[in-house]
């Protein structure tokens, strides 16, 4: 993902971390959201200033997205995802304050055809099996077709919960896509779909 696709998930990631610190108890230790951001083309590596970070403690304008004309490996981002998640998961059933703690909310998006490694199908079916409470995570996806690059569709749909795909085909939607499902607070399908909707 590179030129005006790579500014636009740029801005959107930097609105998303910036509505996310407008909100909940004061202080940078009582953040409501933690933030997890992967980048993924032949193989995934996780942003070191994004590692599950309180996102009070992330500068957003230091978030630049940029694009290197890579292979596209969904199933690498997704893995990666699901190794951090597991034993956040674990944390989270037994903090103490587990009820203020929104359920972790995954965004997919690409704007390639998933053509290294295995599927990405078991990855994200383990991720949504990930429950607190008996609510699943969810994963929103987006294929971003814009200008030459056709998005994988079949694939992102078939990663994303129900009714938590959207295409994309401009630079404004992607960016509304990150800035409003990420900061949305929504933790359901249902609810995310609304969100997508308004898109």
């Amino acid at each position: 993902m590179a030129g005006d696709k790579a500014l636009a998930a740029t801005q959107g990631i930097r609105e998303m971390l910036m509505e996310c610190q407008a909100r909940g108890p004061a202080g940078p230790d009582r953040s409501y959201f933690k933030f997890l951001l992967i980048r993924f083309d032949d193989y995934a590596s996780i942003d070191p200033q994004c590692d599950l970070r309180p996102v009070r403690k992330i500068d957003p304008d230091r978030i630049e997205i940029l694009g290197d004309g890579g292979q596209t490996n969904i199933t690498a981002g997704l893995e990666l995802a699901l190794e951090r998640l597991r034993p956040y998961m674990d944390d989270l059933h037994n903090h103490a304050e587990r009820a203020e703690h929104p359920l972790p909310l995954v965004l997919v998006f690409s704007d390639g055809q998933h053509n290294v490694g295995n599927m990405p199908n078991q990855a994200a079916q383990e991720i949504k099996s990930l429950q607190l409470d008996g609510e699943p995570i969810v994963i929103a996806s987006a294929g971003v077709s814009i200008g030459d690059d056709h998005a994988d569709d079949q694939t992102l749909q078939a990663v994303a919960s129900s009714g938590c795909y959207v295409p994309i085909n401009s630079a404004q939607s992607l960016t509304a896509f990150i800035s409003s499902v990420g900061s949305s607070g929504a933790s359901r399908p249902a609810d995310i779909a609304k969100v997508l909707k308004g898109l």
